[in-house]
C-alpha cells in the first residue's frame, strides 16, 4: 500500500489550513537570475550544469545519473532557469533538454524520437495518456510513489485516474479549475450585488439576466456551460456522468436534462450570450452584425467590460489577464446546484517517465521536481512572483498539484494568484475530475462524438429523456467493449515491459 491519507481528509485538513493561511500571509520571494543559454536547437540535447549553492542539509547527492528533458520551445528559456535548483538540489544528476516546437504534436513527435531511438526520458503532457501507454512508452510510477513521503500530499483521485491495470503511469504537474469570471466593476456599475464564491446555478441564472441590457449582455458564450453544470447537478460523478469505479456513464438521472434544459434556455434570452449575436457571414461582407451594433464596430465587448460573466476558465489566463486590465475582475467557481455544496471541477496535466531511461532514480527525481516536488512547486512560484527576467509575464501563477503545508503557504501568499483561485485550491475538499478526455481510451470516438450528436437532437426537437437514454446505453456498450481490448492489451504492454527492463 501507498503511503497515502485518505484524501477526502487530507484535502479537508487542507481547506481548513488554507483559510488561516489567507488571512496571514504575504510578501513575494525575490526574483531569479539569468537562464543558461546551454541549450542546442530542435531534436539536439545540451547539458545543463549547475552554478549555484543549496544548503548542505537537503542536498541529494545519493542519486546520480544522466536525465534527459523533453523540452517545448515555447517554455525553454523559463525551464532552464527554472531547473538550476535542481541542479543544485540534485548535483549528481546531469540534466539534458531536449527541445522541440510547442506547435507539435506530442504523439508524432515521440513516435520520431522512438524511429530514431532517441527518446527523451521525461516529458509533460496534455493529450490522451492511453496512447502512450499502448506504445510501451511509460514507465511505471507505483515503486516510486510507493516509497516518496510526498506521495501522501497528492489526490488519490488524480493517481487512480493515471492508472491503467494496476499500474500508475503519470503524476500530475498542474492543476487547471473549470470556473466563470465575474466582472465586479460592472456589477457596481448595474446595482448589482457581486456573487460569493459559493454562489448557486440559481443566483448565476438570476445575475446574467440581470445583466442583459441594451449595451451589456449576461455572459459572452455557453461552450461546454452543459457538461460543467451537468458535474454540479450529478453530486458524485465526473465528467458526462462517468463513474470511475464501474466506467460507465449517467445521462439518465436527470442532471444531463436539466444541464441542457438551461443552456438552451439562456439562449433564448434576447442579447443574454453575446457571441449569439455574432454572424460572420454579415461581417465578412462588411457589414455589422447584432453584436458590432451593440458594442461597437471592431470591438470586444469583455475586454470593454460590457459582459459581466466569461465562460472562461484558469488555462484562458494567458490571454485573459491582459485583456481584462483595468477591469475589477475575478475567478468563481462553477455556480453549485445547492447552495454550499459546490464541487470544484479539476483538471490536470501530467509528466511522464518513459520507459527507455536508462537512469530511473534520476529521472524520477526530475519529474516529481517538475510536477508534485513541494522543491519544484515553491521554486515556480518563487520565479512567478517575481516575474523572474520577464519570463512570467502572461504566466503569473501555475495551481499546484500538491496539498503539502509549505506549499499551501506559498500559494495563498502569492500575489499573482486571483483570490478566486485560491478560494478553489483552498475547496478542494470535494472535488470532481473534470478531463476524464485525457485518460480514457477512445473517449473521443466514443463518447464525445456520441453525446454531442445526442444534444444536436435535443437541440432539434427530439425528446431529451428518450435521447439521453438511447446515446447512455450505446456509449457504456461501445466503451465497455473497447476498454476491455484496452485491458488486455495493457497487460501485454506491462509484460514486454518486465522483459524489456530484464534485458538492460
Amino acid at each position: 500500500m501507498m503511503k497515502r491519507m485518505n484524501a477526502v481528509k487530507r484535502m479537508t485538513s487542507l481547506a481548513l489550513a488554507f483559510g488561516m493561511l489567507l488571512c496571514g500571509c504575504g510578501g513575494a520571494p525575490q526574483e531569479g537570475g539569468q537562464p543558461s543559454d546551454s541549450v542546442s536547437s530542435s531534436g539536439h540535447m545540451a547539458s545543463e550544469e549547475s552554478d549555484g549553492q543549496i544548503s548542505g542539509d537537503t542536498v541529494k547527492s545519493d542519486i546520480s545519473g544522466t536525465v534527459t528533458f523533453a523540452v517545448r520551445d515555447n517554455v525553454l528559456e523559463q525551464t532552464k532557469l527554472y531547473l538550476r535548483d535542481f541542479r543544485e538540489l540534485y548535483p549528481n544528476i546531469r540534466v539534458e533538454i531536449q527541445e522541440f516546437s510547442g506547435s507539435d504534436d506530442l504523439y508524432t513527435y515521440l513516435t520520431t524520437q522512438a524511429t530514431a531511438k532517441n527518446m527523451p526520458d521525461v516529458v509533460l503532457g496534455w493529450d490522451n495518456l492511453s496512447a502512450f501507454a499502448l506504445q510501451n512508452w511509460l514507465y511505471p510510477l507505483n515503486d516510486f510513489l510507493e516509497k516518496d513521503d510526498e506521495t501522501q500530499y497528492v489526490s488519490n483521485e488524480l493517481l487512480d485516474a493515471f492508472t491503467y491495470e494496476g499500474k500508475i503511469y503519470a503524476v500530475p504537474a498542474w492543476l487547471q479549475f473549470s470556473c466563470m469570471v465575474v466582472n465586479l466593476d460592472l456589477c457596481d456599475e448595474l446595482n448589482l450585488d457581486a456573487p460569493g464564491y459559493d454562489w448557486t446555478i440559481d443566483e448565476f441564472i438570476e445575475l446574467a439576466k440581470a445583466a442583459t441590457t441594451n449595451e451589456t449582455s449576461g455572459i459572452n458564450h455557453l461552450e461546454s456551460l452543459d457538461q460543467y453544470l451537468m458535474m454540479q447537478y450529478e453530486g458524485v460523478n465526473g465528467q458526462w456522468g462517468y463513474d470511475p469505479e464501474s466506467r460507465t456513464f449517467n445521462l439518465t438521472n436527470g442532471a444531463f436534462e436539466k444541464a441542457e434544459g438551461i443552456v438552451a434556455d439562456l439562449g433564448k434570452v434576447p442579447q443574454l450570450v453575446a457571441d449569439n449575436m455574432r454572424d460572420s457571414s454579415v461581417t465578412d461582407n462588411g457589414g455589422m452584425d447584432d453584436y458590432a451594433r451593440k458594442f461597437g464596430a471592431n470591438v470586444d465587448g469583455l475586454s470593454e467590460g460590457k459582459i459581466l460573466i466569461a465562460n472562461q476558465s484558469t488555462w484562458d489566463d494567458k490571454w485573459l489577464n491582459p485583456s481584462l486590465q483595468g477591469i475589477n475582475w475575478d475567478y468563481y467557481p462553477i455556480p453549485a446546484a445547492v447552495k454550499g455544496q459546490g464541487r470544484q471541477i479539476v483538471h490536470a496535466d501530467y509528466g511522464m517517465m518513459l520507459s527507455t531511461a536508462k537512469d530511473p532514480e534520476a529521472a524520477f527525481a526530475l519529474l516529481k521536481y517538475i510536477t508534485y516536488g513541494k522543491d519544484g512547486i515553491l521554486k515556480r512560484m518563487e520565479l512567478q512572483n517575481g516575474n523572474a527576467n520577464n519570463l512570467y509575464e502572461n504566466n503569473r501563477f501555475t495551481i499546484p498539484a500538491s496539498s503539502h503545508p509549505d506549499v499551501a503557504a506559498a500559494f495563498a501568499a502569492s500575489p499573482g494568484v486571483p483570490e478566486g483561485v485560491k478560494y478553489m485550491y483552498g475547496h478542494m475538499d470535494v472535488m470532481v475530475k473534470g478531463d476524464y478526455s485525457k485518460i480514457l481510451p477512445d473517449y473521443w470516438k466514443i463518447v464525445n462524438d456520441n453525446i454531442y450528436q445526442a444534444k444536436t437532437r435535443i437541440e432539434n426537437g427530439e425528446d431529451a429523456a428518450s435521447v439521453a437514454k438511447e446515446t447512455q446505453t450505446r456509449v457504456n456498450e461501445d466503451f465497455a467493449a473497447s476498454y476491455q481490448v484496452f485491458c488486455e492489451q495493457i497487460q501485454q504492454v506491462q509484460k514486454d515491459f518486465e522483459e524489456m527492463r530484464a534485458q538492460q
